[in-house]
């Protein structure tokens, strides 16, 4: 958190006690809460203001409660789909089905990589079978 962060923050905790704010006031809680993250650190807020332990708030309880905010934080986002990395399964001419659905087109693909092997097999699938 910056200067500018660490002052919007007090204004938050000010709001709800009353404190008064002076440079000096963020300047001290800057410099102890200054690896937080303003969006952790408003969250620990909220955490540590529902703490009934806590009567009087201080740069502590923020960065007390800064791990379990961080880990609330994470917990709400939603997750992010990966795309798919993979091609389509290919569809046979013949049928206009998914290769791997196709019965007919599969055993003559399998006759092949017998008669001819692996290698062309490939080769053989994309002339003959594949649309």
């Amino acid at each position: 958190m910056n200067i500018i962060e660490t002052k919007e923050l007090l204004e938050e905790i000010a709001a709800i006690d009353g404190r008064k704010l002076t440079p000096e006031i963020v300047a001290a809680w800057q410099g102890i809460l200054a690896g937080i993250p303003l969006e952790i650190a408003k969250e620990a807020h909220k955490l540590a203001r529902r703490d009934e332990r806590v009567n009087w708030l201080e740069p502590r309880h923020i960065s007390g409660w800064a791990k379990e905010a961080a880990f609330r934080l994470d917990r709400e986002k939603p997750k992010q789909v990966e795309p798919q990395t993979f091609a389509p399964q290919p569809v046979c001419k013949a049928h206009n089905t998914p290769i791997l659905a196709c019965d007919p087109c599969c055993h003559r693909i399998y006759k092949y990589k017998e008669l001819q092997g692996s290698e062309k097999m490939h080769e053989f699938a994309k002339r003959e079978i594949y649309a």
